[in-house]
C-alpha cells in the first residue's frame, strides 16, 4: 500500500478517534505541529493518542470529507473537512473545522505532521 493509500485509509477510516489503528500508523518518534484557532501545539505519540480518546469519548459521529490528496516522495498531503454528530446530538452532523495536514512517513509510519486548522 502506497503512503497516499495509507493516508486515504486512516482517515476515511476514522483513524484519527482510533487508538489501534494510531498505534498501529504512528511511528514511535512522531511529531505534529498544529497551527489551529487556538495557536501553536505541539504534539508527541502521547499527546495524539490523548487527543484521539478524547475525540472518541465527545463526539457520536466523525466523518472527514477528503477534498485533496497528493503525494511527492515520503509526503503526503490530505486536505479535508471535519464533520462530527454530538452524543447530545447524534442525528445532526455539523462541520466543525478545515484542515490541511502535510504528513512525512518514516518507517512506513506517520512520522512529521504539519497541520492548519480553521473553524467552519
Amino acid at each position: 500500500m502506497t503512503n497516499k493509500e495509507q493516508i486515504q485509509k486512516f482517515y476515511l477510516e476514522d483513524g484519527i478517534r482510533d487508538i489501534e489503528i494510531l498505534q498501529d500508523i504512528l511511528h514511535k518518534d512522531v511529531n505534529l505541529e498544529w497551527v489551529s484557532s487556538d495557536g501553536l501545539s505541539m504534539l508527541n505519540k502521547g499527546a495524539i493518542l490523548k487527543l484521539a480518546n478524547e475525540l472518541k469519548q465527545n463526539y457520536h459521529i466523525s466523518e472527514v470529507n477528503i477534498t485533496h490528496l497528493i503525494q511527492e516522495e515520503d509526503k503526503v498531503v490530505v486536505k479535508y473537512n471535519h464533520i462530527i454528530s454530538t452524543i447530545e446530538n447524534p442525528s445532526e452532523l455539523i462541520p466543525i473545522a478545515r484542515f490541511i495536514v502535510i504528513w512525512e512517513f518514516l518507517e512506513d509510519k506517520l512520522y512529521r505532521g504539519y497541520q492548519i486548522s480553521q473553524p467552519i
